[in-house]
């Protein structure tokens, strides 16, 4: 394995080390914070490695915190009143905030867990050898109780209830627009990038082909990722405001443009349908989103797609509202509108409150609402439905 320190001294470029810490959970240590205060006092520029070790997170429990180490946090206080110039760089298994403290440093970069040659490839970015293009797994939330899973963790009576259902990380965030320290998607790089000509081209009943030209904007080779985001319209059950379904890693050249394209199945539009057991797409318009992170969207592009035909037996149970959103069940809704306009059946009110109970309602019910013309519609209903549905 090579550290950062062993990478520095291999290639020849000098700089000062003091511990500042030690990687426990014991207290801060005054003699190791005033070593490393003197040593940033004379220097260029201070990187202060920090981060979570291992006795603050483990697959075996659960953290009760997304802070950082009190005492690095302190070290890193105390640090940036003797030198401005202050690089963090963490090193963490987990998300942490960087609220509390990212006002004392110049710069942040996350490194995640690295392997052996971690030193290298730190000082490959560091140094500008190569350009950063990694870009954030997940969201990192301003304060641990922003988190959707507060409201359920750590349960009660012995037991977690995993409440949160599919609005986890960014479709919690942005659904109900919570402001983030840094979104899902997020990274910085030493070059920037500019997508334009966006198009979305539909390929079938539910698929479509995403299209966009990436050009690198700066005088610096580096990758861009192009993240494409899929926006649910009109569902019949509770969906996020986006989701990731399709990116793409282009290396440009500085001044270079590409052109990508990302397909999108069936899949990147459905949901988990329990009513049918099985994943659904529902007919209508969706947006697609093209971007750089959950919150820096370019281009949004509608398309209209035709669903998959899935629908459920109607009955006398089911609601008016349930039959005019049916396929067979519409036709039949028409039906009963024109034949109260030929007086054949009674007609059904038209004011905006009473379709609003007309839509909730069984059409078993139709009686308590019309008496006998009530009844009629539902029988009319239930007949035509058994022919169209043959």
């Amino acid at each position: 394995m090579t550290s950062f320190l062993d990478t520095l001294a291999e290639r020849g470029i000098k700089a000062d080390f003091a511990p500042g810490f030690t990687l426990d959970l014991e207290p801060a240590d005054p003699a190791l914070e005033s070593e490393a205060v003197e040593t940033a006092k004379n220097a260029d520029v201070v990187l202060m490695f920090l981060g979570l070790p291992e006795a603050a997170e483990s697959e075996g429990f659960d953290r009760d915190t997304l802070d950082m180490p009190a005492k690095q946090i302190t070290l890193l206080e105390q640090v940036a009143a003797a030198n401005q110039n202050v690089v963090v760089v963490l090193s963490n298994g987990s998300v942490i905030t960087v609220a509390p403290w990212a006002k004392n440093a110049k710069g942040i970069l996350e490194s995640w867990l690295l392997g052996q040659s971690g030193g290298p490839a730190l000082a490959d970015v560091i140094f500008g050898q190569v350009s950063p293009s990694g870009k954030l797994a997940q969201s990192i939330p301003l304060d641990i109780n922003d988190d959707p899973s507060m409201l359920n963790w750590p349960g009660e009576e012995g037991h977690v209830d995993y409440g949160e259902g599919v609005f986890v990380g960014y479709r919690y965030y942005d659904t109900y627009g919570k402001a983030v320290d840094y979104p899902f998607g997020y990274g910085l790089s030493y070059a920037t990038f500019e997508i334009t000509g966006v198009a979305v081209a539909k390929t079938g009943a539910n698929t479509a082909t995403v299209n966009a030209t990436v050009t690198n904007t700066s005088d610096v080779d580096a990758a861009e990722t192009v993240q494409v985001y899929v926006v649910p319209g009109k569902a019949d059950v509770a969906r996020p405001k986006h989701e990731l379904k399709g990116f793409t890693k282009v290396f440009l050249k500085a001044g270079e443009s590409k052109t990508v394209t990302i397909d999108l199945d069936e899949r990147a539009f459905a949901y988990w349908s329990e009513k049918y057991n099985d994943w659904h797409v529902e007919a209508g318009e969706y947006a697609i989103e093209v971007g750089v992170s959950s919150r820096d969207i370019a281009d949004t592009v509608a398309v209209a797609l035709d669903g998959d035909g899935k629908t459920q037996p109607l009955t006398e149970w089911s609601t008016y509202g349930e039959w005019e959103a049916d396929p067979f069940g519409a036709k039949i809704v028409a039906a009963v509108a024109a034949a109260g306009e030929a007086g054949e059946l009674p007609k059904l009110p038209d004011n905006a409150m009473m379709r609003m109970f007309l839509n909730s309602m069984p059409i078993n019910s139709l009686p308590t609402l019309l008496g006998e013309g009530g009844k009629k519609i539902a029988q009319f209903m239930v007949d035509e439905y058994a022919k169209l549905s043959k």
